[in-house]
């Protein structure tokens, strides 16, 4: 028996713009008379890329193009791409809130999604009717939801409130109750969007825990949609991203974190600086440019903690130069540096007339969550500055969890540098 447990087939969705989304009486007639003739329908043949920054010529944009994939069961996909490639569009059709325009879903077993903040909820209701409520739309019995009733409470957190309407929760309680319901309803599929960034920190790891235990001790299937690069690497073992409603890469989560990040970051004044005819001020040193690069010698400026930084420096000797060296400086938005960093081991010797690449290593794990603005300058110690201090590039630093931990710590500082503990016993 095939272990493939969704199956995605050439799926398209075209949208029209404008305020009547649905289309007009001109073209409802037009799709019907070439229907009843057995013919394709004639607006398939038009409509652009979905690029929300860029004005088009058509009415008709397409949010999904040609989507193929599979998943297998107990694995957990991670969708992710920029706001507007059609993430959230995939998977409304997944969880069939809309059909697609062309190409078709295949499933086994049963679906439940998590969309938005309280899908699905009666305001009137209270959240124990609410329960017995999403649940039944899910396709549960009332003895099979009866008997996870207080699972679903005590997961919450909202056992307080739990016989109290819905409308009077907060956003937050109702996105605590809404996946504790989802998630233990024991679907075959778990479907879930960006509403964990809803929630707090406390609940945000609570959620993450049981997505583990749902994927890994259960065996079922969930496609998750997220942001938080860091969730995405903690959780998943594949990732597609959606570029213009495109799949644009599917594969290992690790490569496809990789790709994103890349994709992310423009080559601009942020990862990589070129400078023309920048001169030292007596003409012995030019400076040629400044990246920021990942471990393969990709340009990015966005950088997960777990992973290696290099900046590569490009510059021009005119003359022989001893006794040079480069620094450069990471410094917080208020401009505080968290540290610096010399050339002066290696390059504190005779620099030959000619062109030089320098090269520095960041390690892992020592950058804390935030964007740092990285300065530079050279000089002889001593004597002059050749290049007086600039800030040239911004680096952001992703937030990574720690071995197998499902939190992200919001440790304080500039650094947050991953140290070696030991423990002995007294013994």
């Amino acid at each position: 028996m095939s272990n493939i447990i969704l199956r995605a087939e050439a799926i398209n969705k075209q949208y029209r713009l404008g305020v009547i989304g649905t289309g007009t009486i001109n073209n409802d007639l037009k799709r019907w008379w070439f229907k009843i003739r057995g013919k394709n329908d004639p607006f398939l043949k038009i409509g652009e890329t979905n690029d929300r920054s860029k004005k088009g010529k058509s009415d008709y944009v397409w949010a999904l193009k040609d989507i193929n994939f599979e998943v297998k069961k107990g694995e957990v996909l991670g969708i992710i791409g920029k706001n507007g490639a059609g993430k959230s569009t995939l998977l409304k059709i997944l969880s069939r809130v809309t059909a697609p325009t062309t190409g078709q879903i295949k499933t086994r077993g049963r679906i439940a999604s998590l969309l938005e903040v309280g899908t699905g909820f009666h305001p009137e209701m209270t959240g124990r009717e609410n329960i017995y409520l999403n649940g039944a739309i899910l396709g549960m019995t009332k003895a099979e939801i009866k008997q996870k009733e207080d699972e679903i409470i005590e997961f919450s957190g909202c056992e307080r409130y739990i016989d109290t309407p819905v409308k009077r929760y907060s956003s937050g309680m109702r996105v605590r109750l809404a996946f504790a319901v989802a998630a233990h309803l024991e679907p075959d599929i778990l479907v879930i969007d960006e509403v964990l960034a809803v929630g707090d920190a406390e609940f945000q790891k609570k959620a993450i825990g049981k997505m583990q235990d749902i994927s890994k001790g259960e065996g079922r299937t969930v496609l998750f949609v997220s942001h938080n690069m860091a969730a995405v690497k903690s959780l998943c073992t594949r990732a597609i991203i959606l570029e213009y409603g495109k799949i644009a890469f599917q594969g290992r989560v690790e490569e496809a974190i990789e790709c994103y990040l890349s994709k992310s970051s423009e080559i601009s004044k942020s990862s990589m600086v070129h400078f023309d005819d920048f001169l030292s001020t007596d003409k012995e040193l030019q400076l040629n440019s400044i990246s920021s690069e990942d471990i393969n010698g990709r340009i990015r400026e966005s950088f997960m903690q777990s992973e290696t930084i290099k900046i590569r420096i490009i510059f021009t000797a005119l003359r022989e130069i001893v006794g040079m060296r480069f620094n450069l400086a990471f410094k917080s938005s208020m401009d505080v540096v968290a540290f610096a960093t010399s050339s002066h081991h290696i390059t504190r010797n005779k620099i030959i007339k000619g062109n030089h690449i320098l090269e520095v290593e960041i390690p892992k794990f020592l950058l804390n969550k935030m964007r740092y603005t990285v300065s530079l300058n050279a000089g002889i110690p001593g004597e002059k500055f050749l290049i007086r201090p600039i800030d040239v590039m911004f680096i952001d630093i992703i937030g990574d969890y720690a071995n197998n931990s499902t939190y992200i710590e919001n440790w304080p500082g500039l650094l947050s540098p991953k140290m070696n503990w030991n423990f002995y016993d007294k013994g």
